[in-house]
């Protein structure tokens, strides 16, 4: 007698949910974030939730793992420690968002835009989803795919022309990805993890790059040409220059002398020296001052224009009268940091400027355009 061959159990079905239930659960997981009576922690794995609104909403600490959320947009939402671990991200909107130690092993992000979004210490390695199957074993059920997508490459994580540019990727790994033209311009990928990745194509205008072995990634030297690498011997040879510096402007303050002259330097090899200084009227332009630490100095009406700051921290520092036109600070930190005008005398105040300068990432609101002028009134 021949038996029926038996019919596999398919397991974890993709589960399309409607709008109104979606926002239900966001909802409840936003409640549970709050320690809110009546709130649940969103673990949503398998889902369809495509074509969805989820800008500014907190989703730290879901899981969404294997979710397909293909059009969705997650403009400045809360993914802190979100597992989307080989979700459908294709063509989702995470411009700004907040994506801190986020799980995206496997995800696809093929026609995504991640602009200016936060990824410091993502997980972004490839990966393969499986299912466990009582007849077949083992049985592949997501990961390294697309949803149809064009620019899907079945070799790779993260599908090739991904908008990365402005991101903060400290720490990030992205060991194996498939990274194949993305635009990493102006993105922070200190330390980050990328042995193994694929680059070819990848725009990295005015990225730093530094703790990474750019040499062994197989990237052209003019492709590196305009990236921030490690700072140079010279720079280094400086720190005590600008130690004596800083120190002047102590003196200054106490005993005459004179602020701090360092237009132009590279203040990263000195990080850990202004911490907690009295710098009022300090002379930092067009310096190079990214991570450096800044937390709660004096910095009274000192002049950062056209320096490079991102992801240096002012936090608690006094900003009352700096002048910040045309700097990049994006993703630097102010939490607590006075910002406001600094009075010179009664009738004269400096405000802080913020003037062209890169904000994004930042607390602080870009200044208002001043209005259009009136035209004059029309003659009878």
């Amino acid at each position: 007698m021949t038996l029926a061959r038996p019919t596999p159990r398919v397991l974890s079905d993709p589960i399309r949910l409607k709008r109104e239930r979606f926002e239900a659960l966001v909802s409840a997981h936003e409640s549970f974030l709050v320690g809110r009576v009546g709130g649940r922690r969103a673990t949503l794995s398998f889902i369809i939730a495509s074509g969805f609104n989820c800008d500014r909403r907190l989703l730290a600490d879901a899981r969404f793992d294997g979710a397909d959320f293909s059009g969705t947009s997650f403009v400045g939402a809360d993914l802190s420690r979100t597992s989307l671990y080989c979700a459908n991200l294709t063509r989702c909107d995470f411009r700004g968002a907040k994506m801190q130690r986020s799980d995206l092993r496997g995800a696809t992000f093929a026609g995504a835009s991640l602009a200016g979004a936060n990824l410091d210490q993502a997980d972004m390695r490839a990966a393969v989803l499986w299912a466990s199957d009582e007849v077949l074993g083992l049985r592949w059920i997501g990961g390294r795919t697309g949803g149809g997508s064009e620019n899907t490459d079945a070799d790779g994580a993260v599908a090739h022309g991904v908008d990365f540019s402005n991101c903060s990727l400290q720490g990030a790994r992205m060991r194996d990805a498939n990274l194949k033209n993305a635009d990493f311009t102006g993105a922070n990928l200190a330390n980050a993890d990328l042995m193994g990745a694929r680059l070819d194509g990848v725009r990295l205008k005015g990225a730093i790059l530094t703790g990474v072995d750019v040499a062994k990634l197989g990237i052209a030297a003019a492709a590196l040409r305009d990236c921030v690498l490690e700072p140079t011997e010279e720079a280094r040879a400086r720190v005590s220059h600008i130690a004596r510096e800083l120190d002047c402007t102590q003196d200054w303050i106490t005993a005459g002398g004179k602020p701090a002259q360092l237009d132009g330097f590279d203040l990263r090899p000195a990080s850990e020296l202004f911490q907690g200084r009295l710098l009022p009227g300090l002379h930092a332009k067009q310096t190079v001052a990214i991570g450096v630490d800044f937390s709660f100095a004096k910095l009274q009406g000192a002049n950062f224009d056209g320096a490079d700051l991102r992801g240096a921290t002012f936090a608690g520092a006094d900003l009352r009268g700096a002048s910040f036109i045309g700097a990049n600070l994006a993703h630097a930190f102010f939490d607590d940091a006075e910002i406001g005008e600094l009075e010179l005398r009664p009738g004269l105040a400096l405000a802080t400027r913020f003037d062209g300068a890169t904000l994004i990432g930042t607390t602080v609101q870009p200044p208002e355009a001043d209005p259009p002028p009136e035209p004059p009134p029309v003659e009878a």
